[in-house]
């Protein structure tokens, strides 16, 4: 005969393992969902517009300017605009790995160009720098 004991928790094991199995079904990402680094300056610009289409219109500006500078090789407003959104404290996750991306991007373009001797990349890389210290 089974002990006493044994048999109350057995529902409660049941029901730990259900609701364990309902969690990681449903927080399972599909493998579109998942983010990713961005590899030119406009993917860069679609992913920081789609992450900052739904934000307060002041985050939307910031990113609109981040997207628009992106696109155009403004490297300078660039690194501003998306060190005002960096630093903003209320971003998401999505909004915040979009950043990222785009800042991984544009510190690599930076760094080669300003290796190149362009005056313009080491004055927008030297803040991009002021701005990671932050």
């Amino acid at each position: 005969m089974a002990s006493p004991h044994i048999r109350p928790r057995c529902p409660q094991v049941v029901a730990c393992l259900i609701a364990a199995s309902l969690c990681l079904t449903a927080c399972r990402r599909s493998e579109g969902d998942e983010p990713r680094m961005a590899s030119t300056p406009a993917e860069a610009a679609g992913q920081i517009e789609a992450a900052f289409a739904d934000a307060p219109d002041t985050y939307r500006q910031a990113a609109a300017d981040a997207s628009s500078a992106l696109r155009s090789g403004d490297l300078t407003k660039a690194v501003e605009s998306l060190g005002a959104l960096r630093a903003s404290e209320s971003v998401t996750l999505n909004q915040g790995m979009a950043v990222h991306s785009s800042l991984v991007l544009l510190e690599a373009r930076l760094v080669a160009e300003a290796d190149g001797g362009d005056a313009r990349a080491q004055e927008a890389y030297a803040l991009l720098r002021r701005l990671k210290q932050k």
